[in-house]
């Protein structure tokens, strides 16, 4: 999710960064970073390493469901349902293994397993992917599913520049059809974060014939249809009778939006849901943990909450003042008071689900005494700064603890609440903000740092060049420790603050089956059920 600053149009900027409150916070960056070892193990092309991962509901559903229909609440809706115009995390939220397939699929462990190719070979050399395609495979429309559709998905990603996932596939050379089952992909260099891209929106596959309506409907190859989509309201999917793989166990299911936290609650409270996916404000949890009708759910995210500081211009291009904001701030203070105790502090931008994660949380300890002391060494007295946060609670009650943090060392934090629109064109866009609250949950997005044309203006000269060489890096390990490498690189600069993981947070009426809480980007809904 990380195209150029210079090609992103407002309107894709804005459906991105619509995804931002928790469970659909969005993240951008120019090539994020995936833990697998594709280095090419023909025998067993699962190839990536999953990380330790513990979900909160049993993923495997019984046989049938005394239920045929789920209704999942929602905070955030998509802004469209294009995929190749759009990188808003609400997108596949919904679609993503339900409507669209893959050629292969992420699973809750993290691995990769083949999906819409029945199996698939990588070279020696790392630089040719051969993926055998499944046979007896339809459209929703009733086209026959080819080689064809594989070869414009992926080259409408890879060649388009207006695709905001164009620089993911940066590595594809050419993409071949050797016949109508069978697709050669070949690379300009080893690519250890390809196979994770193809597990994400953009490794999508469309069909080319069905795609005049795509901003507003969907035709897909997964076990679930798309229905309609009430704007403002809700989009509702029912089972295909074509599918060619195991029929899912609902017939129905209804993602119904909800913005305000309170009336997304109620509606749960009151049986209108079957599946809150997605608390944003964790005090109104201890509605739900002394009901016996409902299980709340903890599931683990990559998300990381970050007081972003803008390094593009003063006072903060000075390292010295974002080292004085860093050791100002209390971190497990900020989780207890803005997040309810849920959480956990991080200090740099990586998650426990990393596998190249460092606990860094030393390197700037709450020290108010330093802080003051680099202040000084700056010649900043009487600093004021401009704190501009976005709608999610976590944003704006961090915001106002955080405020409270700086003025105890003589930072003047002026807190400016916005509106997703407001926020994306001032910071996101146009860079007009000092510092602001935001939560970064794509999977493994440490390269947002090798983009100089990100919001947030990282500007190490050290960064992208090793963020370059680890991705073409075979071996896990040296790729890992290259990660861990721009880690230290960035908390070093002080590049931002990174406060906490936020956790998944979600709430299911009893006997509800199949919900993979851990599971990111996709609220894969093929094997749920109630019963």
């Amino acid at each position: 999710m990380h195209p150029n600053q210079s090609s992103f149009s407002i309107g894709r900027i804005f459906a991105l960064l619509m995804a931002l409150a928790l469970v659909v916070a969005a993240c951008t960056s120019s090539d994020p970073v995936t833990s697998g070892d594709d280095g090419g193990d023909q025998d067993n092309p699962t190839t990536t390493e999953p990380a330790e991962v513990t979900t909160s509901v049993a993923t495997t559903a019984p046989e049938e469901s005394a239920q045929t229909d789920v209704t999942i609440g929602l905070q955030l809706e998509p802004p469209t349902l294009d995929l190749t115009a759009s990188p808003a995390a609400a997108i596949p939220q919904v679609l993503l293994y339900n409507v669209y397939e893959t050629l292969v699929r992420l699973q809750p462990d993290g691995s990769i397993t083949p999906l819409l190719a029945e199996s698939y070979d990588i070279s020696d050399d790392g630089l040719s992917y051969t993926f055998n395609l499944r046979s007896g495979v339809t459209w929703h429309n009733g086209d026959d599913f080819t080689a064809d559709d594989v070869v414009f998905s992926i080259n409408n990603v890879a060649t388009n520049e207006n695709h905001p996932f164009t620089t993911t596939y940066a590595p594809i050379e050419t993409v071949t059809a050797v016949d109508d089952s069978t697709v050669e992909v070949t690379l300009t260099q080893n690519s250890s974060s390809l196979l994770f891209f193809m597990t994400q929106g953009q490794g999508s596959i469309l069909n080319q014939n069905a795609i005049g309506d795509i901003e507003n409907s969907a035709v897909g190859t997964g076990p679930f249809e798309f229905d309609e989509w009430v704007v403002g309201d809700s989009i509702s999917l029912t089972a295909s009778d074509s599918y060619w793989g195991d029929a899912p166990l609902l017939e129905t299911v209804n993602f119904k939006y909800i913005t305000d936290p309170n009336a997304l609650n109620n509606a749960m409270l009151s049986d209108e849901l079957d599946l809150l996916a997605g608390v944003s404000a964790p005090e109104l949890l201890s509605g739900f943990e002394n009901d016996d009708r409902f299980n709340v759910l903890t599931g683990q995210t990559y998300g990381e909450v970050t007081l972003s500081l803008n390094g593009r211009r003063p006072p903060l291009d000075d390292i010295r003042i974002r080292q004085a904001v860093s050791h100002a701030i209390d971190r497990q203070a900020v989780v207890d008071l803005a997040y309810s105790g849920y959480g956990t502090p991080i200090g740099s931008f990586s998650t426990p689900l990393d596998p190249y994660y460092k606990d860094l949380t030393g390197v700037y300890d709450f020290d108010q005494d330093r802080a003051r002391e680099l202040l000084a060494e700056a010649g900043a007295e009487n600093l004021t700064l401009e704190l501009v946060l976005p709608p999610p609670s976590y944003a704006r009650r961090g915001g106002e603890i955080i405020a409270s943090q700086l003025a105890e060392v003589g930072i003047t934090a002026n807190i400016t609440p916005v509106e997703w629109g407001v926020w994306l064109e001032d910071v996101f866009a146009n860079y007009d903000f000092d510092m602001s609250i935001v939560a970064h949950v794509e999977p493994l997005d440490l390269a947002q740092y090798g983009n100089a044309e990100y919001y947030w203006g990282n500007d190490s000269p050290d960064v992208a060049p090793i963020l370059a060489q680890a991705d073409a890096e075979p071996d896990a390990d040296i790729r890992n420790d290259l990660y861990a490498q721009v880690l230290d690189e960035i908390t070093a600069q002080a590049a931002d603050q990174w406060l906490f993981v936020i956790p998944q947070l979600s709430v299911a009426t009893k006997g509800l089956t199949g919900y993979e809480v851990d599971l990111p980007g996709s609220l894969d809904v093929t094997r749920m059920a109630v019963n």
